[in-house]
Order: C-alpha cells, then sequence, then structure tokens
C-alpha cells in the first residue's frame, strides 16, 4: 500500500465553491445562496452561523443535493473526498440518481432539523433505521436490529428494545429528535451534517 502524500491527507472531506441556490417564482429566480464557500476537513467541525430564514437548512440539504423544489442549485461546486483517490462531484449528479442515493445516509449522513417530517408515520423506528443500516452497510436483518438496538442506546432511548417496534407518534419530540440522530450515526458516515439537531431535545 502507497503511503498518503501529506498533499492527499491535507485535502479537504467536503469543498462548497461559490454555490448559488435558487427557487423559481412567477416572476422569476429568487435567489437564497449567494455563492457561499467553505472546506470542511477531516475530523473538524465547521459551523454555519446566522439568523432564522438565512439559508443555513438550504446550506445543509445542498450538500445533498435535495434541494426541496421548486428550489435548484443554479451555479457552484460541491466536491466530496471520502478518501484520498476520490473526488466526487456531487452538483453534478442527478438529485433523483442511484448515484446519490448511495452517498445520502450512508457516507454523507444529516439529522433533519423536523423530525416529524422527517419520519415516516407508518413505519416504526426499527424498521426505518433497520433499513438505513441494510441499504448501506453488509449485514442481515438480525444484525442490523442489533445495530439499531445499540444505536437508540446510544442516544438514551428509554427502553430501546421496544422502543425499536414503536411508530414516530407514540414519541415526545425529544425522542422523536433523538431517533433521527440515532438513524443518522447508524451507518458511520464520512460526514454527518446536523441542522439543529439539539432544538428538540427534552431535558435529561
Amino acid at each position: 500500500m502507497m503511503p498518503l502524500t501529506p498533499m492527499a491527507i491535507d485535502k479537504p472531506i467536503l469543498s462548497v465553491e461559490d454555490l448559488h441556490v435558487g427557487f423559481g417564482m412567477r416572476h422569476g429566480m429568487f435567489e437564497v445562496l449567494h455563492g457561499i464557500s467553505f472546506d470542511l476537513q477531516r475530523d473538524k467541525t465547521t459551523a454555519i452561523v446566522g439568523e432564522s430564514g438565512s439559508g443555513k437548512s438550504v446550506s445543509a440539504r445542498a450538500i445533498l443535493n435535495m434541494v426541496q423544489r421548486p428550489g435548484v442549485i443554479s451555479s457552484g461546486k460541491i466536491t466530496f473526498r471520502p478518501t484520498s483517490d476520490e473526488a466526487i462531484d456531487i452538483t453534478a449528479m442527478d438529485p433523483r440518481g442511484k448515484e446519490i442515493r448511495a452517498i445520502r445516509g450512508g457516507r454523507i449522513g444529516m439529522i433533519f432539523q423536523e423530525p416529524m417530517s422527517s419520519l415516516s408515520p407508518v413505519h416504526t423506528i426499527g424498521a426505518q433505521i433497520i433499513e438505513a443500516i441494510r441499504l448501506h452497510r453488509d449485514v442481515n436483518k438480525a444484525e442490523a436490529r442489533e445495530i439499531a438496538r445499540e444505536i437508540l442506546e446510544q442516544v438514551e432511548i428509554p427502553n430501546p428494545q421496544k422502543a425499536l417496534d414503536r411508530y414516530a407518534f407514540e414519541f415526545s419530540g425529544g425522542m422523536r429528535q433523538r431517533a433521527m440522530i440515532a438513524m443518522a450515526l447508524s451507518c458511520h458516515p464520512d460526514v454527518l451534517i446536523a441542522d439543529e439537531p439539539t432544538t428538540a431535545l427534552d431535558v435529561t
């Protein structure tokens, strides 16, 4: 195995360059992100700070190429470097394509701000976490269930074994947020995006 060069090691795991995001309105395009740029270094935390409505959530979703319609990434580039010899242009991918779906949740995880709108109301919490684990990790259903139980325990959800078989509406807002955190962590992503992850947490 060839040793990594200092240049390869120093490359940021994620680069956002001159990113513009707009929303199509009746009277034309309304731009909400005006050329933002930043790098995320490996094993480091980067914070995006701004007032409500300044585009923090849009920036987070853009990294996964999942800006909600009628929003579009109008220009700019997002480069993901999970290893020293990979440089993946996320903005060049089809937002609904197989390639980006393999990255979302697996290599780049996200904790969404609104757990009730992000969790399925018709599937148990366990089923949703197990599905994510099996989609991105080579494990069988029983192994995935045990991983899901362990991760629920780590985020301090009481009675994690029983919690696996409960639905989102049976959880408090804080417990739903913990379930979202568990789901995002379950596949050991290279990058974790957190959109105000502690806002809804119960005090424990």
